[in-house]
């Protein structure tokens, strides 16, 4: 059992991370009259999480960094650290700094850690427990495909690779290899069974010191991209007490097999039969901690603290109704969901739900740290009621100036599969494009606008043109989608735009209301730059002017790899010289802990290599030329 060498009570924390967790920690703390100390990077001086807390430190280029963290801990007075989630909140390391400098660590033993860290020690200790798990193979014995590699330390996705057939273990073994040393340190990896249609089932658990280890119940966390969560949602949708009776004892036996203390999370796969096996186990805070709490009515945070104030855990968990949390991204789910970056121009937060954010507008969203955003969560006394406030949440929610999945969440919650409670980790709806009235309707909104700040000459009538054509077009684009838009001024408040009619209602300097067949919309406009941003109760636009004589593109036989997203360059893993084929890798990016490998499109010859490892390149920028094999000839 963990033992604590400090004065007590406890009465200062130092968190120990950024963003919406650091904001929740923050906001913990205060509730509970004890006194919060942040800690801030150098590209995070002016972030919210530095204002919520009761003072702010600076700690240099980086939240890994174990002796500069403990020594602002003693700087500043604080008796304990919260390690939060990610970063060093998993590091047995870390936990055993804190303890060394008699501070307390607000999460498990350095044992525990240690032992969930390792995800090979983690089967062995379930396996001891009586908890199944999945099938094991080595690349020299026997392997029955699909099999999942994946990284044997730390989590969030990172080191994992789907395998279906021989021929491609050897590149996916190498690729989770290096992006699990890059992310954690460690390139030990396991092949496990492939379970196909699983669905990612999770159990909260609580320790505390008198040895005492509970679960509060679990999460269905089965909506996934990259193996990382998009929604989550307790009680999980067609669960039996029975089921739920095995499962929740089976988390409580691994806790108690390490002694655990404060959050942890066991993960489970359940397959389509019923049957459960032990996958991983997190030994911290949940990013989805907060649907937990909405059914449990038990704040988590404040039990955290507790814990490691001595206090002991309650002695029943009673469960109502039903939560659902859907996490607001910066990415493009139409561009295989790469991770995006810009600054917040506009932030509207839904009311009448739970929002965990960090978010302000002004803030810059960088390639350095992960791209959630805000999690937006809603509370119902069923399953339904819950998803429909989400989706009207979601509706209500405007933020601009980066590229979001908030209308995929949208789609995902009200796909017939997601509302039945049908969804599997491999099961996600392929992404639906825009409608075209919105753009229309939109782009219409800004060329009001505009029109209407130019004054008129006295005399002129307001449709007078001085060329032959009635009707000029303007390019724009829309959500990154080129669009025309034709229009004509028919009297004061009236135009065609695209042959329809629109009447203007109302204008301010930033809203206007236009009556557009015979549906009154107001929508809100905001400049940056090249750049307008136009939003409704409906739907939100980025619309940029396009050159009405735009530079035509080189018809030579050379062909350039472009950067499909922000980000840093990992590897160049080819030369100037070298001959290539359609496929092959020409370079490696990571953004936001995603790796994403750039391949050629063309047989050919490489020309140019425009970029270095460790430069940050942005979205469209030219990586590689590659003279095409046909021009070479």
């Amino acid at each position: 059992m963990q033992t604590y060498n400090r004065r007590l009570p406890l009465t200062r924390v130092l968190i120990a991370n950024r963003g919406e967790i650091a904001v929740r920690v923050a906001r913990a703390c205060r509730e509970m009259g004890i006194a919060s100390v942040g800690v801030f990077t150098d590209v995070d001086r002016t972030a919210a999480h530095t204002r919520a807390a009761d003072q702010c430190i600076h700690i240099g280029a980086s939240y890994l960094d174990i002796e500069r963290i403990v020594a602002c801990a003693g700087d500043t007075g604080a008796g304990a650290v919260h390690p939060g989630y990610g970063f060093l909140a998993e590091n047995a390391s870390f936990a055993e700094a804190c303890a060394h400098a008699r501070l307390i660590f607000i999460g498990p033993s350095p044992e525990a850690i240690r032992a969930m860290g390792s995800k090979t020690a983690a089967r062995q200790i379930a396996t001891s427990a009586g908890v199944p798990v999945l099938p094991e193979y080595t690349p020299d014995g026997a392997i029955e495909f699909p099999l999942l590699v994946k990284a044997s330390a730390g989590g969030g996705g990172r080191g994992m690779r789907i395998v279906h057939h021989a021929w491609e273990l050897r590149d996916a073994m190498e690729a989770a290899r290096g992006e699990a040393e890059r992310a954690f340190g460690d390139g030990t990896l396991l092949l496990e069974k492939y379970i196909q249609n699983a669905r990612h089932i999770e159990f909260q658990i609580f320790g505390d010191q008198q040895g005492n280890v509970i679960h509060l119940h679990e999460r269905d966390c089965s909506v996934q991209r990259r193996y990382q969560k998009l929604i989550e949602e307790s009680p999980a949708p067609k669960f039996t007490e029975e089921l739920r009776e095995r499962m929740g004892e089976a988390a409580v036996a691994i806790g108690r097999a390490i002694h655990y203390t404060s959050a942890g999370t066991v993960e489970f796969l359940l397959d389509p039969d019923g049957n459960f096996y032990f996958i991983e186990m997190n030994t911290r805070i949940q990013v989805e901690h907060p649907v937990t709490e909405l059914v449990t009515g038990i704040d988590l945070v404040r039990l955290q603290l507790e814990v490691a104030d001595g206090k002991p855990l309650p002695a029943r968990v009673i469960v109502r109704g039903a939560a659902i949390e859907a996490r607001l991204n910066a990415e493009d789910p139409r561009n295989a969901f790469l991770p995006s970056t810009g600054t917040i121009e506009v932030w509207h937060p839904p009311s009448g739900v739970r929002v965990d954010s960090a978010l302000e507008e002004g803030a810059h969203v960088g390639v350095e740290y992960d791209s959630l955003l805000a999690k937006v969560v809603a509370f119902g006394s069923n399953r339904e009621e819950a998803r429909r406030k989400l989706v009207h949440a979601l509706e209500h929610s405007v933020l601009l100036g980066v590229t979001t999945n908030r209308e995929y969440l949208l789609q995902v919650l009200e796909d017939e599969t997601f509302q039945s409670g049908g969804a599997y980790t491999a099961w996600l709806p392929q992404p639906a494009t825009a409608t075209r009235d919105w753009f229309e309707h939109a782009a219409a909104a800004v060329l009001q606008q505009e029109q209407l700040r130019k004054p008129f000459l006295r005399g002129v009538p307001p449709n007078y043109r001085n060329n032959p054509y009635r009707d000029p077009a303007v390019k724009l684009t829309v959500n990154g989608h080129e669009h025309t838009i034709t229009w004509r001024r028919l009297g004061l408040r009236r135009f065609r735009v695209n042959g329809g009619e629109v009447e203007i209602v109302s204008v301010s300097s930033d809203a206007i209301a236009l009556l557009i067949d015979g549906i009154q919309r107001t929508y809100n406009i905001k400049s940056a730059g090249e750049t307008t941003f136009v939003w409704s109760q409906q739907k939100s636009s980025v619309i940029q002017k396009l050159s009405r004589y735009p530079r035509k593109l080189s018809a030579g036989g050379r062909e350039a790899a472009n950067s499909p997203m922000p980000g840093k360059v990992l590897r160049v893993v080819i030369e100037k010289g070298q001959t290539v084929s359609i496929g092959d890798p020409l370079v490696v990016l990571e953004a936001m802990k995603m790796e994403q490998t750039i391949r050629t499109t063309i047989n050919g010859v490489v020309a140019a290599i425009l970029v270095e490892p460790g430069q940050v390149v942005m979205p469209a920028q030219k990586l590689v030329e590659i003279n095409s094999q046909e021009s070479a000839i």
